[in-house]
Formats: structure tokens, C-alpha cells, sequence
């Protein structure tokens, strides 16, 4: 009874962990506590803040673009990519328009995707550090973009 106890209180104590949804404004997203979020452009065009650990293991460059003739998903993603240095820009499957690539910035391993919010914004996701990680994916599904 008493590991039953422990086990529980271990349980317990790693969900009280993860905070409620961090809210960054433009978009909400589940992190651990001690994460924070700093706003570094807005315009009438764009916004993007990075999410980051408090150890600087893993950053998160979240952006969402203003959609236009000129700027489509296809297009936003070729200037990131061309940005980063990627040469492995793929589009990906499944619904909607979305590409991917990972490059090495500032020694860093990245990744990210690049997709259609909606009709009219695009959405842009970089992970820095080991994007393969179960926590790095649980903060990437989580985020969502606000209307």
C-alpha cells in the first residue's frame, strides 16, 4: 500500500509539473513551468515570440504571417528555409498545405514547419534543440494558434 502511495504521489507531483496553457497572446501552449515566452516582432504583417526551457534546451520560434498573393505557405517556407540554410524543404502529407526542413542554427539543431492557419494567416513553428524528444512534441502538438 505504502509503493501504491508513492507511486501516486509521484504521479501527482509530475502533473502539477506542467502549468495550464501559457498564454503568449497570438497562441496558447502547454509547457512545464518555469517556461517563458518573449515577444521579438510584431507588425501589421507578422508576429513571433520564442517559447523557451528554463534550461535553454529547448526553444521554441513560433511566428504567424498575414497570408497574401505574394506570400503563400509555399513561398514562407522557401524564405525560411533559404534563412536557415535548409536544403531538405519538403512538403509534407496530410491535410492542408505544410512544409518542412531542418537546418543547424547557431550550433543548434532545428526543425521546423511551416503551414496555413487559415485563409488568410500562416503559421510558423522552429524547434531548437532535440525536437524528437516526448516533451518536444507534447509543446509543438499543444500549440494553437489563436483566431
Amino acid at each position: 500500500m505504502k509503493k501504491l502511495l508513492a507511486l501516486v504521489f509521484v504521479l501527482a507531483m509530475a502533473a502539477m509539473a506542467w502549468a495550464a496553457p501559457l498564454d503568449c497572446g497570438y497562441f496558447t501552449a502547454d509547457v512545464p513551468e518555469g517556461w517563458t515566452f518573449e515577444m521579438v516582432q510584431q507588425d501589421d504583417n507578422s508576429v513571433t515570440g520564442v517559447l523557451k526551457a528554463p534550461d535553454n534546451t529547448l526553444a521554441f520560434t513560433v511566428s504567424a504571417l498575414k497570408a497574401s498573393e505574394q506570400l503563400t505557405v509555399k513561398t514562407a517556407a522557401g524564405q525560411f528555409a533559404q534563412a536557415h540554410g535548409a536544403t531538405d524543404l519538403a512538403k509534407m502529407d496530410g491535410e492542408g498545405e505544410s512544409y518542412e526542413y531542418t537546418a543547424t542554427v547557431n550550433n543548434a539543431p532545428v526543425y521546423a514547419q511551416i503551414f496555413a492557419i487559415d485563409d488568410t494567416a500562416i503559421g510558423y513553428i522552429a524547434v531548437a534543440g532535440d525536437h524528437e524528444s516526448e516533451l518536444a512534441t507534447n509543446v509543438f502538438n499543444s500549440i494553437e494558434f489563436k483566431e
